[in-house]
């Protein structure tokens, strides 16, 4: 992915961090459904330290169907549209989002918390302990896990890839909260 693309992305996502793979271990064919806000959302981000780092900002979740295939496209008023992406349960509301590299192989991954049947959700980014707690992770999984500049690379059997982001995403700890978006009224 471009830096270019990766920084309008990153702002598109209000931020968040994310895990990164040459491969695709999860489809961008099918994912999990919710129901977008209809009026849209007012999104604050958020520091590592927890502090409020730039106004609300307006934002929709669209819903891209076809041949009864759900994607989404994320669309705020400060960055360019993400490219649609899929969402993956991972254990009650939190989910993985997937979102296909548009010049290469692979995708990145994003968790993300929605609540109230999807009138709010959080995103999150990797915490202080995030690597610690992923490299055991990893290596439980048979995966590899390395830092980069704007992202952690996540390599190794797909399977191997697929089961480590569930059990990262299923747990919060090691991540933090990025953003926090609300059904406008």
């Amino acid at each position: 992915m471009t830096v270019a693309r990766r920084l309008a992305l990153l702002s598109a996502l209000a931020l968040a961090g994310c895990v990164s793979t040459n491969d695709e271990p999860f489809s961008l064919d099918d994912g999990d459904a919710v129901a977008p806000a209809a009026n849209g959302y007012v999104c604050a981000s958020y520091d590592a330290n927890g502090k409020r780092t730039v106004a609300a900002r307006q934002a929709r979740l669209v819903a891209l169907r076809a041949n009864k295939k759900t994607q989404y496209a994320f669309l705020d008023d400060k960055a360019s549209p993400t490219g649609p992406f899929t969402l993956h349960r991972a254990k009650g509301n939190l989910t993985i989002v997937a979102v296909a590299h548009p010049d290469a192989p692979g995708e990145d991954l994003y968790v993300a918390e929605f609540a109230d049947a999807g009138k709010e959700f959080k995103l999150y980014a990797e915490g202080d302990d995030f690597a610690l707690r992923a490299q055991a992770i990893a290596r439980e999984h048979g995966a590899t896990i390395a830092h980069s500049q704007f992202s952690d690379d996540l390599s190794g059997p797909v399977d191997a890839q697929k089961a480590f982001m569930v059990e990262m995403a299923s747990d919060l700890k090691g991540w933090r909260m990025s953003a926090d978006c609300r059904a406008k009224p």
